[in-house]
């Protein structure tokens, strides 16, 4: 159960008149699927996603920063995915939070998506687990190649951030 701790009410489906999410379906999927009873991180799932479906998830956020309508089943996919991805790294069957949080998360998410894409075109390459929660590591390494295409790098970047 997925709980806000602001009086504003969040209302989260998993389908939208009988059409799955995309992306919290194959979440969902993952986390069923897993053969290794560790520990979840939300690295771990990025990594399996295949190349197109992993430029999506920044692009859905950017589009639905932008307020087209059409835009509302998708960012609702993503925050099913934050959420889930958040409840499955901490181990819990709850994960309460805040409206604003939930936008940190999403965005958290996206920013992810991006450094895993760099990850494959060998740019960075990460030194710790690669966790949704907010206050976490994340660290990372840069590769040498990564330097000489710094402009090209913080494009990207800061597209996974809006």
């Amino acid at each position: 159960m997925i709980q806000n701790t602001t009086d504003d009410a969040i209302e989260i489906r998993t389908s939208l008149d009988g059409v799955e999410l995309r992306f919290s379906s194959n979440l969902m999927g993952f986390l069923a699927n897993r053969k290794e009873c560790g520990r979840f991180h939300l690295g771990d799932w990025l990594q399996a996603l295949d190349w197109d479906m992993l430029g999506h998830l920044p692009q859905l956020a950017e589009m639905g920063v932008q307020g087209s309508p059409a835009m509302g089943m998708a960012m609702e996919d993503l925050a099913l995915v934050a959420m889930h991805a958040l409840a499955a790294e901490r181990q819990a069957g709850e994960v309460i939070f805040n409206t604003d949080e939930l936008g940190r998360h999403v965005e958290q998410l996206c920013m992810l998506a991006t450094l895993e894409r760099l990850r494959r075109r060998g740019l960075l390459s990460y030194a710790s687990a690669i966790s949704i929660e907010l206050d976490a590591d994340n660290s990372f390494v840069l590769s040498p190649d990564a330097f000489a295409q710094e402009d090209g790098m913080r494009r990207q970047v800061a597209r996974g951030l809006h």
